[in-house]
Formats: C-alpha cells, sequence, structure tokens
C-alpha cells in the first residue's frame, strides 16, 4: 500500500474536482425539502392526526440537522477494493437518501490497511481514497439527506474471509492481526487468527490514524464521524477485560481500559469540523455473564459515557455485544433500547440513539415518545425494507415528502 498523504488540501477535493471525475454527477437534483420530511397527515379525520410524531420531527445536534429521527446503522457490504468506495456504495447508501432516510452511517471504514475485517472493506487510511466517499456524500446531499461514516480498527477480528470474493491468500495479513493482548487465549474463535500484542508505540499511531482518518472524512464532506468502539472490534477489546489483560497504562483499572477509546475521542475531536457532531457506537455488554471473572457490562457502558461526553463525543450510539463467541444473546424486538434508555437517564445532556430489531414506525416512535433514546438506527430492517421510512410514515398516519423524481409513485 502506498503510504499515506496528509498533503491534500479540502479544496484539492471538492465538488468540481469530483464533478470532473463523474460528470454524471452535473444531473443530480437539488432538493428543496428532504425526503422523509413531514408534510401532514395522510388522513386528518383519525385521532391526534394534528400531532407530529416525534419519529418525524427534525433533529439538531450542534450544526447538523436532519429531516427525521431515523439512521441508518453501519452495515459492512465487503464490496471494496483495496478500501476504495466503489459504485456499488453510491447506489447502496443512496438509495437510502432517495428513500427519506434522515441520516445514514456509512459502514465500518478502516483507518489503516491492517484494521479491516476483511479485504473488501473500505478504508479512509489514503488521500486517494477520499474522492469516492466525496461523491456519495454529494448524490446524499442532493437528495436532502445527511451522511456519516464510522471509523474503525478490528483488532483481533480483522483479515477473515472476504465475503463474495475468493481471494488469494496474499490478500489476507494473518501474521499482522493485532490485539491489546496476544496469544492463542485471545484468539476470538478457530475461524479467526491468534492475535499479536500491540506495543504502546502501535497504539499510539493506531490513535493518530483514527484523527487522519477524520481529517479525510472531513475533505470528503460527511456531516458526522462515528467512532466505532462496539462489537468486539479493537477499542471494544480495549475496553472489556474480556479481551484485555495488559498490565500498563492501557490495562487493569476501568480508567486504564478506557484510555485507548478517550485518547481517540479527543484526537478526532481535534481534527474534525468543531461545528459538525462526533458520534460514538458502544456494545453495552458483552453478553458473558454465565463466565468467571470480569466482562464488559452496563455500568461501566454509564461511566464511559460521561467521560466521551466530556471529551467530545455529542452522540452516542448503543449497540451490544460481539466481543467473544462465548456470548449469550437473547434476540427480541427492541432488545437492546433498555441500554440506551440506561444511558440516556444517567447522562443528562449526552443525545442517545437506539438499535437493535427495530422493526416499523409504531414500535420506532414509542422509543422517542418515552424518552429511551434521541434518534432511533435500523440495520437489517433498511435491507428487508428499503423504504423502511415511506412504510413508518404509512404506519403513522403521516405524509411524507419523496424525492423528486419518485413523487409521481405516491398513493
Amino acid at each position: 500500500m502506498p503510504a499515506a498523504n496528509d498533503s491534500t488540501t479540502a479544496s484539492e477535493v471538492n465538488e468540481k474536482d469530483t464533478r470532473v471525475q463523474f460528470p454524471q454527477e452535473g444531473y443530480f437534483i437539488e432538493q428543496p425539502i428532504a425526503p422523509g420530511s413531514y408534510l401532514g397527515p395522510i388522513n386528518a379525520s383519525l385521532p391526534d392526526a394534528d400531532k407530529v410524531p416525534l419519529l418525524f420531527q427534525p433533529f439538531k445536534v450542534k450544526d447538523l440537522t436532519i429531516a427525521n429521527r431515523v439512521v441508518v446503522a453501519p452495515m459492512c457490504m465487503f464490496s471494496s477494493l483495496d478500501g476504495f468506495f466503489t459504485d456499488y456504495h453510491l447506489v447502496h447508501l443512496g438509495s437510502f437518501a432517495t428513500l427519506g432516510a434522515g441520516l445514514i452511517l456509512a459502514e465500518a471504514t478502516a483507518v489503516l490497511p491492517e484494521g479491516r475485517i476483511s479485504p473488501s472493506d473500505t478504508g479512509l487510511w489514503r488521500d486517494e481514497q477520499i474522492a469516492g466517499l466525496k461523491r456519495i456524500a454529494n448524490f446524499v446531499h442532493k437528495q436532502g439527506s445527511k451522511l456519516g461514516i464510522q471509523l474503525a480498527h478490528a483488532g483481533r477480528k480483522a483479515s477473515v474471509k472476504a465475503y463474495y470474493a475468493d481471494l488469494p491468500e496474499s490478500a489476507y495479513w494473518k501474521d499482522n492481526v493485532v490485539a491489546p493482548s496476544g496469544g492463542a487465549e485471545f484468539q476470538w474463535d478457530d475461524k479467526h487468527h491468534v492475535p499479536r500484542e500491540l506495543s504502546v508505540e502501535e497504539i499510539h499511531r493506531t490513535i493518530k490514524a483514527f484523527g487522519a482518518a477524520a481529517v479525510r472524512a472531513a475533505k470528503a464532506g460527511v456531516d458526522t464521524v462515528e467512532i466505532h468502539a462496539a462489537h468486539g472490534y479493537l477499542i471494544h477489546q480495549f475496553l472489556s477485560p474480556v479481551s484485555n489483560n495488559r498490565t500498563d497504562q492501557y490495562g487493569g483499572s476501568l480508567e486504564n481500559r478506557a484510555r485507548f477509546l478517550l485518547e481517540i475521542v479527543r484526537e478526532v475531536r481535534a481534527n474534525f469540523p468543531p461545528s459538525k457532531p462526533v458520534f460514538l457506537r458502544v456494545s453495552a455488554t458483552d453478553y458473558v455473564e454465565h463466565l468467571d471473572g470480569p466482562s464488559w457490562e452496563i455500568e461501566q457502558t454509564v461511566q464511559i459515557a460521561k467521560w466521551v461526553k466530556e471529551a467530545g463525543v455529542d452522540v452516542f450510539h448503543v449497540s451490544s455485544g460481539g466481543n467473544t463467541a462465548k456470548q449469550e444473546v437473547k434476540y427480541a424486538p427492541g432488545y437492546q433500547v433498555p441500554f440506551a434508555e440506561r444511558v440516556k437517564q444517567a447522562v443528562p445532556g449526552l443525545d442517545v440513539v437506539a438499535v437493535g430489531v427495530i422493526t416499523g414506525g409504531k414500535q420506532a416512535n414509542e422509543v422517542l415518545e418515552e424518552e429511551k433514546a434521541d434518534l432511533v438506527a435500523v440495520g437489517r430492517g433498511f435491507l428487508r425494507h428499503p423504504n423502511f421510512v415511506m412504510n413508518a410514515a404509512e404506519e403513522l398516519n403521516v405524509k411524507v415528502k419523496y424525492s423528486q423524481q419518485y413523487e409521481r409513485g405516491r398513493m
């Protein structure tokens, strides 16, 4: 891989340059009102028809305003080549914008090449990767939606089989899979590689890589970045005593295990425009109460929520699990919402995103109306029903703005 080049200026990756590379973008149409914006009730004769459901009320954090409170959760598509965003990503993420999602969070994007989950993951470790993301941001913005990107490092869950692609062994880096603690004891399962322990120097390099990726994201024009500290990837591995038995300043006490996260938060915040919010996604629990010894659970999650708020996080996105193959998860509609509610109650002033088998408009709106969260995120639900927002609107008796190109398809 060519070395990262930090010399590119924002003016060198602007909309004009992107249109030279992709001239068809000149045909994109500005949306005066964002798809998914509330226009009124479908049937004004129904009870409470004049009440705007919270799900379809705008949401503002810092200078970011989104048309509604539906977030497309980051979902890995394993459709990248050498870390670059492709036409697939433009169509995949752009479709959610045409169909009314307020905020779209692009998939876990590696800050270092060895931080990818698979060789088919997207990346922002090189300046050359900015233009593809800028192209997507341009399209999403012209539809009226907002775009964020999740910055990530997979740690011990890196270099796994690339989905949808039969790649040669040379595409993988099984001898350079890293983690807070190394050795066979810390192998995630037999389908993952045995990790080696990161040195303190490598930890500092990784922290700087998150900051450099935030700079590139800003040059691409995204509206927010989300730091990925969930699902058993590197930051989560540092947080949990299940995966971290270091004895230096990055292990042991909760303060030490959280040091890596907090230093990344400060680095990203210092390298991303102050007018734009920083999101953080966490796993609230490891789901291993049946194991001997300490694990990661909600009380510690609440504590780090307080710390990251002070360090510069604006929005706290609460998921769960993923850090060990021994987890025991009971999936059910809204099963992760209580974790979000706990954080929201415990940390006033910190906006919270709830996620986890949210399947429809009424359920999503109840989460908001009951003050369990400020935003709701939907992942697989958007894969099953890309028009999730339009379906939710119909369910809630809401007339919403369609994309101009789709308006004549309204019932």
